[in-house]
């Protein structure tokens, strides 16, 4: 019987954790939330004082579009705001056909939202933006019902208090909703404009965000060479977090200055792997003396480095013992290179490629997925609609922003929206309530303001597992405290907010965990098996080393990327019968394969191979193959173990580096063919996923 390896990432997060996320002060937070916190009072300023409508939504434009840099951040800008303005006119070219006809309108609902998605998907790197604007459109027909509804019901003015209807009330509702699109270009004109202004000013350089992260990388290899605790775990952080970010600044500082001083990102990337490699060969707990000297050129360079000096230390020659003697020119030369960069070590950003993805329309998963969105946000409209509750209106939104491809993202990403909006509404109500009456000008407002706005982006600008929640946090509290200009007593607005958020939450889990559910797990299972399959590749003779290095990192950071929010997934899917786990250790272990794998290669390339090692690496290749399938589909499960081909008989260093690699490679599997009993008492809260 085939058994299919179970992909297992339970990573629950605990009440310390959670607290370390929230106070961890982070390089740049503090710099970052101030700027925010600046940009966002000034937004404010303005749209009380000149009396422009949708303030909420102009101050929560400059939190979402802020980025840790300000070349990001400027690029994001600008394009979020073309796309939005252009799609703001763009809905109201459509309105126009269909504002009088709403069985007309109702399918464009359908239909704009079903395209938005499908290009959130397929859209590369203009993703973002047509997803915005295809938001806009889909979101801005369901307008047409309430203006509609407040020029068909006129009788409502007597019922309520003047301040509480909107302007567009006392006008036809065809030119009240031209105007109020108009006045919504406006509100995101303004914030987008600051924005891009504040960031070009007072924004966080990429090049200087680059140099700072290659110092640290430096300084963390001298404190492991030296020994130094607690470096171990920083370099094995920095070596598997690999260069694509570090890559991205570099492109980044490219665009902001037309000469971009060249960076040794690879080659420090290649010491923390040869690193690695001699600590593997030696022993945890043995130290190599002749690594001194790599100590010492490292914190010279990291001190070059921080103080922008081109003058670097010459690169000293290495003496190293046992296994790890022909290590010693590997990282000879790789100090060598990191003194004197070549151009084309550093990797040029990749072409442009087409506007939509290589598998758009091959590829099922794209099109369910905006089915299943379509449908989600449809039966939120309806239920809005027979309501006739349109304060719930954020349960569209909701649908629109949750809808992640797994299940295990969507959840988190919905847990993080709820429990913003509730924390955001409460402070927004606590303000009403208590400090409203209180507040006498514009300035105490502001104070009010700018204390949320820090908690908001202070949450915000911190880990990724709980950044979302900060942006959901300010935005539940404009919506809530910015309802026209001036103070305000109305609380039922942050009420129907949080029913809305609520109601899309649950809509979306029941339809995503219930039609074509698409787990972590088997997006992790895609990602590693290309990753073995890129490993056999690199044992076989005539192909491109190089693209079979980064495509195994790739795939492998794709598949402990992914798994992230497994631990949210529902248990219903646990099939322990007869499955294998696959868990986070194993991610790891087979990601480090790839350092006596390199060393192997180079060692292949220094010295003629010998038939039986030919026959090795042959064997080996046909074996990483075999495994690629027992991951995809349980093929080959019971002779997966016996058919690894043994190491061969090789000369010294050689011979010890295939035993490594054997070693490696058997205790992976050993742990992967655990019975899936053992995995589940092993792993917190009981928690694992079988295939499909």
């Amino acid at each position: 019987m085939n058994a299919t390896p179970i992909i297992d990432e339970a990573e629950p997060t605990g009440l310390a954790q959670l607290w370390r996320l929230l106070i961890e002060p982070a390089p740049g937070r503090l710099e970052n939330t101030v700027r925010v916190v600046v940009l966002v009072l000034i937004v404010v300023a303005i749209g009380e004082t000149f009396r422009i409508p949708e303030i909420a939504l102009s101050a929560y434009i400059v939190l979402f579009v802020s980025r840790a840099e300000a070349v990001s951040t400027t690029i994001t800008a600008l394009i979020a705001g073309i796309a939005v303005i252009l799609a703001i006119f763009g809905a109201v070219a459509v309105l126009m056909v269909s504002l009088s006809d709403p069985a007309l309108r109702i399918p464009m609902v359908a239909g704009t939202t079903f395209v938005a998605m499908f290009l959130a998907r397929t859209g590369g790197e203009l993703a973002p933006a047509l997803f915005a604007a295809g938001f806009i459109i889909a979101y801005g027909l369901t307008l047409g019902d309430e203006v509609l509804g407040f020029a068909l019901m006129p009788g409502s003015v007597a019922n309520t208090a003047s301040f509480t209807l909107p302007e567009i009330v006392y006008i036809p509702p065809d030119e009240a909703l031209v105007r109020f699109l108009l006045w919504l270009a406006l509100a995101v004109a303004i914030p987008i404009a600051l924005v891009i202004i504040g960031n070009l000013l007072t924004g966080r350089d990429p090049a200087l965000l680059l140099r700072a992260a290659l110092v640290d990388r430096l300084r963390a290899a001298a404190g492991f060479c030296e020994g130094l605790s607690r470096a171990d775990r920083q370099v094995d952080a920095m070596a598997w977090e690999g260069t694509n970010e570090l890559l991205k600044l570099h492109h980044l500082s490219g665009l902001l200055k037309r000469t971009v001083q060249r960076a040794p990102i690879i080659e420090i990337q290649r010491l923390l792997l040869l690193l690695l490699a001699v600590r593997r060969v030696s022993g945890s707990g043995t130290r190599q003396a002749g690594l001194e000297p790599v100590a010492k050129f490292c914190r010279e360079t990291a001190q070059a480095l921080a103080d922008g000096s081109a003058a670097l230390p010459e690169a000293p020659q290495i003496a190293l013992t046992g296994s790890a003697t022909p290590l010693a020119p590997q990282i000879a030369t790789a100090l060598l290179a990191i003194r004197e960069p070549r151009e084309s070590e550093t990797p040029k950003p990749a072409a442009p490629r087409s506007l939509l993805a290589s598998d758009a329309f091959t590829n099922p998963q794209y099109i369910q997925f905006a089915l299943k969105v379509t449908l989600a946000v449809m039966l939120c409209y309806f239920i809005q609609s027979m309501l006739d509750w349109p304060g719930i209106h954020t349960c569209m939104i909701t649908c629109f922003f949750v809808s992640l491809g797994t299940v295990g993202d969507t959840v988190q990403k919905a847990t993080l929206r709820l429990s913003g909006c509730i924390v955001g509404g409460a402070l927004g109500i606590g303000t009403i309530l208590l400090l409203m009456p209180l507040m006498t000008d514009l300035g105490e407002l502001m104070l009010a303001v700018a204390l949320m706005t820090f908690l908001a982006a202070w949450i915000g600008f911190g880990s990724e597992r709980i950044a979302y929640a900060g942006w959901q946090i300010g935005l539940a509290f404009y919506l809530s405290t910015f309802q026209g200009f001036g103070p305000t007593l109305d609380m039922e607005t942050a009420r129907d907010r949080i029913v809305g958020i609520m109601l899309g939450n649950v809509v979306i889990f029941v339809i995503f965990t219930t039609i074509w559910p698409v787990t972590a797990a088997n997006i992790a299972r895609r990602h590693l098996v290309e990753a073995i399959e890129h490993l056999a590749a690199l044992f076989r003779t005539g192909t491109s080393e190089a693209e079979h290095r980064s495509g195994f990192a790739e795939a492998m950071r794709n598949a402990r990327a992914v798994m992230v929010n497994e631990s949210l997934e529902s248990s219903v899917m646990l099939e322990p019968g007869g499955r294998r786990p696959i868990g986070r250790t194993v991610l790891a272990q087979i990601q480090a394969l790839l350092v006596p794998i390199l060393v192997i290669l180079d060692l292949r390339r220094e010295s003629p191979q010998a038939p039986n090692v030919a026959q090795y690496n042959a064997a080996l290749s046909a074996w990483f193959q075999r495994a690629a399938a027992w991951i995809r589909d349980g093929t080959g499960t019971a002779e997966i173990m016996t058919s690894l081909p043994p190491p061969p008989d090789a000369s010294e260093p050689l011979h010890a580096w295939h035993d490594v690699l054997d070693h490696d490679i058997r205790e992976i599997v050993a742990r992967a063919s655990r019975p899936a009993q053992q995995v589940l008492a092993s792993v917190p809260q009981g928690l694992s996923l079988a295939a499909d």
